[in-house]
């Protein structure tokens, strides 16, 4: 959906003007043709929108080229949308491409849009570092969950492990891979925003705000993920803790058998001279032994806590 929008002192006003003299334009889940429409428009690049839906965008910022709009830039920062289930399409890119005249936001995320448009805000340059401030809060709320979760998991793995635990953390650990990777990447493009020549008018404090405010993103991304490291090395040792567990046991309840084994396969052999052959009670005595030579051997094991 394709909509125009200028800017008053009470904030964006939708407008039925033409494209080119919209001061803010807003492209939520765009279809083909209404990007082909604002290419033609601005005349734009259209590749540049090719990835407006997919994961594989990269978080950017660079001048881009235009004959309509004056040195415009070309920014891509991240959404969050919570209404998808995968973390593929929960991060939604943000493709923004602005002057100092001219605001045009092309996003699948429509609660992002709905707080712009219905603010009070009166210049494009609020406009945008809101905007981005938005994305950042939204991201950072939903580490404050992971961190719940994280937390969960940790309780849970000093007490045992189980599989739905397991699931559960490698489904947090793939999130949070997805996370880190995307906001490196933006953390470089805030940077680089914030350096250029368009922020020189911009207060130091808006910049300030969104520089230390993607710092703490990518600080808390970086120790969820520490901390789910710890917890899968910690369930990883259990694992292999109960796994010498049982092979000690079955290892040990193998030789206490095996005691009684030779004990019978020894007197079961048919040769000359087997002590208690023909004794009315030779079975029992070698019964006893057998039963006798386990229980001691079981005995030992027992002591050194091999049958437990």
């Amino acid at each position: 959906m394709l909509n125009k929008y200028s800017i008053s002192t009470s904030g964006p006003q939708k407008t039925t003007i033409a494209l080119k003299q919209a001061d803010l334009i807003i492209l939520t889940r765009p279809t083909d043709e209404e990007i082909q429409q604002l290419c033609q428009t601005f005349n734009l690049n259209k590749f540049s929108f090719r990835y407006r839906s997919s994961p594989e965008e990269v978080s950017r910022f660079h001048r881009t080229t235009s004959d309509v709009l004056d040195n415009p830039f070309f920014l891509v920062v991240y959404d969050y949308i919570s209404s998808f289930k995968h973390i593929e399409k929960q991060l939604a890119p943000s493709l923004i491409i602005f002057d100092s005249d001219h605001l045009i936001i092309c996003t699948d995320s429509e609660d992002s849009c709905k707080n712009i448009t219905n603010s009070n805000y009166s210049n494009l340059s609020e406009i945008l570092f809101n905007y981005i401030s938005q994305c950042q809060y939204k991201i950072m709320d939903v580490l404050v969950s992971y961190k719940k979760q994280i937390d969960d998991l940790d309780s849970a793995a000093r007490r045992g492990f189980s599989n739905t635990r397991l699931r559960e953390l490698t489904t947090l650990t793939r999130k949070l891979v997805f996370l880190e990777h995307t906001m490196v990447d933006q953390t470089s493009t805030i940077e680089a925003l914030v350096k250029s020549d368009f922020c020189q008018n911009v207060p130091q404090d808006i910049c300030q705000n969104l520089t230390v405010e993607q710092q703490r993103l990518t600080k808390a991304i970086h120790i969820f993920r520490d901390l789910l490291d710890s917890i899968s090395s910690l369930f990883t040792a259990m694992m292999d803790s109960n796994l010498n567990n049982l092979m000690k046991f079955l290892d040990s309840a193998g030789l206490v058998i095996a005691v009684a084994a030779l004990v019978t396969g020894f007197m079961g052999m048919n040769v000359g001279g087997l002590p208690w052959k023909d004794d009315l009670y030779g079975f029992w005595i070698t019964l006893g032994i057998a039963s006798i030579l386990s229980l001691l051997i079981a005995y030992l094991l027992h002591r050194k806590q091999y049958l437990k």
